[in-house]
């Protein structure tokens, strides 16, 4: 684990020196039903490939989950490392349509991993801001407190998450 943190730490120094596409933002999400109670927050740091329609990017996430168990209330606190590639699928004036390749990998309270594809809208009001809206996942996980392992097609709009996002 230190190695691959190093590596990006590496990697992060070597895009802000270059002095191009670096942006720096992070999102929020919220889920609210009977059964579970929770929210992330991850800031983010990425970098905008020249001339192309590709993305870098790694987020730091913090989770609280309450689960409401058959033996009582659960609280679960994570720490997660979130790298993806986004590909910008269409643009259309300040609006554009993106898909990310993305994984999600557990550092601390109930370890494990998921990796899938999660499409969302992005809104570009000024040269340096950007507002985003991500809202499924379709990939394999296992992680959960129930320990789920499998293939996930999750398509609900009940846990979005919405990034803004400041271009340098």
């Amino acid at each position: 684990m230190k190695k691959l943190f190093l590596t990006l730490v590496i990697a992060f120094a070597g895009i802000l020196s270059a002095n191009a596409q670096v942006w720096i933002g992070g999102s929020a999400s919220a889920v609210a039903n009977e059964h579970h109670k929770g929210f992330t927050v991850a800031p983010e740091i990425g970098y905008s490939i020249p001339s192309t329609k590709w993305t870098v990017a790694v987020a730091a996430n913090y989770a609280y989950d309450n689960y409401d168990a058959f033996l009582g209330n659960v609280d679960v606190n994570n720490f997660i490392l979130s790298p993806y590639v986004r590909y910008s699928v269409c643009n259309i004036e300040k609006f554009a349509m993106f898909l990310d390749l993305t994984g999600d990998f557990g550092l601390s309270g109930h370890d494990g991993y998921r990796v899938g594809l999660q499409p969302g809208i992005a809104w570009m009001p000024t040269k340096h801001w950007t507002a985003a809206f991500r809202f499924a996942f379709i990939g394999y996980n296992k992680c959960g407190f129930y320990g789920e392992e499998g293939f996930n097609m999750n398509f609900a709009t009940s846990a979005p998450a919405f990034g803004l996002y400041y271009n340098f």
